[in-house]
């Protein structure tokens, strides 16, 4: 060697070849070092991955999230109904001040009682679920005043008798007030101030035989939740009304819980079951009652997982053909850096290093461009999607949870796409590929 030009080892010579390699073919194209395609396309191809990754799933996660909110709008957070069987609970107002104070994470609890009925129109029946619901606690439980039709309207309003309209004219006399789902209202075309029938579909023996109990009722309002099996199904009245009409003066169907962390709300009901185990009563949280829709978001949910990252996968055999082509490009180059006193693992090192160099550009590539499509999207109403989402954008929900396991998903498939050019420079002979018979 001339002067005290000493060659370079160790971690100082492996990031003095990784910057070269990476930066010198696009710097200085003088040199005949590989083509800067060989580096963009690798990235490219981890960036499409980690972008629709980025995207895809957190567009679903927020379908997941409003989807979940629109069924926490009529169903409870918890249930507390009997242990076994669909049997009543006895009506005391002492059992609703002893669940309250079960637990620090209740809002407010509500007595209730449902049942199958049959709404009668004057021009056509529909199969409905009736919810008896106490009017002094409901509007707390279930949040519900938003989404009724009737400006400042609210469910205690159902404690109120309304004198029906008949023939454009308002009867004399009051009925007790129900509020409908607008789906289910406009299915028997019936009008807010109707008069309608609620009609038991359990028949009670009287005296002429078994005839079903009747119960007349007026609209006083309609709801739209956007949850088509709850505005097409479900109509509401005050509790002593429905007990009335199912010879239930003493009992509830159950007693409603509200929150303040719904999704906390499968924890919450293992707990207040072991305390009310002894009352012959247990906590029903409404993931129970959703499990198989759950389910299949959740399943669906994996499967797209597992679709993005070989997408992902896909990229990082680029990565794998572009090394091993750079190592049989560059053999006699390895071969001068071993004659030099660099090692096999250092070698190898420099193509493990360059692999993840390659995945961690996609990545951050990947993350920018997916974060930029997501502010688009929310934001800018999309022509194709204007009957599910009008006026507004897709809903969004981030979870950086997901987005750092996917870059950290990738770096790894990047470092083990790198692993066999890294075990093919290693095996480079420096007196074989130098000799004259390697020429």
């Amino acid at each position: 060697m001339e002067g005290n030009h000493q060659p370079r080892s160790g971690s100082a010579a492996i990031w003095f070849l990784l910057k070269r390699y990476l930066l010198s073919s696009w710097g200085k194209r003088r040199r005949k070092t590989q083509s800067p395609l060989g580096v963009a396309l690798p990235v490219a191809g981890i960036a499409v991955g980690v972008c629709a990754f980025t995207v895809i799933l957190s567009v679903m996660g927020g379908f997941v999230q409003g989807l979940k909110k629109r069924i926490l709008v009529v169903e409870p957070h918890i249930e507390i109904v009997v242990r076994e069987g669909f049997g009543r609970i006895p009506a005391k107002t002492d059992l609703l001040k002893q669940i309250a104070g079960l637990s620090d994470q209740i809002l407010s609890v509500s007595p209730f009682i449902k049942t199958d009925v049959i709404l009668q129109s004057r021009k056509k029946p529909i199969t409905a679920l009736l919810w008896g619901i106490d009017t002094a606690t409901a509007d707390r439980t279930m949040g519900f005043k938003s989404y009724l039709s009737v400006a400042d309207a609210s469910l205690s309003d159902l404690e109120k008798d309304v004198r029906p309209e008949v023939n454009g004219k308002t009867a004399e006399g009051g009925f007790p007030s129900m509020i409908g789902g607008e789906t289910l209202l406009e299915a028997i075309d019936a009008e807010l101030g109707e008069r309608l029938t609620l009609v038991s579909t359990q028949p009670d023996e009287g005296l002429g035989g078994f005839v079903p109990a009747q119960q007349p009722v007026v609209v006083y309002s309609s709801f739209k939740t956007g949850s088509v099996t709850h505005d097409s199904k479900i109509i509401f009245t005050r509790m002593d009304v429905a007990q009335k009409f199912l010879d239930a003066e003493d009992e509830w169907s159950g007693i409603q819980v509200a929150l303040k962390e719904p999704l906390e709300a499968e924890t919450i009901a293992a707990d207040l079951s072991r305390k009310l185990a002894s009352e012959n009563l247990r906590a029903k949280a409404w993931t129970e009652s959703n499990k198989a829709l759950l389910k299949a978001l959740k399943l669906e949910r994996w499967g797209m997982s597992f679709v993005l990252y070989m997408v992902i996968l896909v990229g990082c055999f680029s990565i794998t053909i572009t090394l091993v082509l750079a190592v049989r490009r560059k053999a006699r180059e390895m071969a001068i850096l071993r004659s030099l006193g660099l090692r096999r693992t250092d070698l190898g090192l420099l193509y493990l290093f360059k692999g993840a160099s390659i995945g961690l550009l996609g990545v951050v590539s990947g993350l920018c461009a997916g974060l930029i499509i997501l502010q688009f999207v929310s934001h800018v109403p999309l022509p194709l999607l204007q009957d599910a989402y009008s006026g507004r954008g897709l809903p969004v929900l981030i979870s950086w949870r997901d987005l750092l396991m996917v870059s950290i998903g990738s770096l790894l498939l990047s470092v083990a796409a790198s692993v066999w050019p890294a075990i093919e420079v290693m095996r480079i002979d420096p007196v074989e590929t130098l000799s004259d018979r390697a020429v």
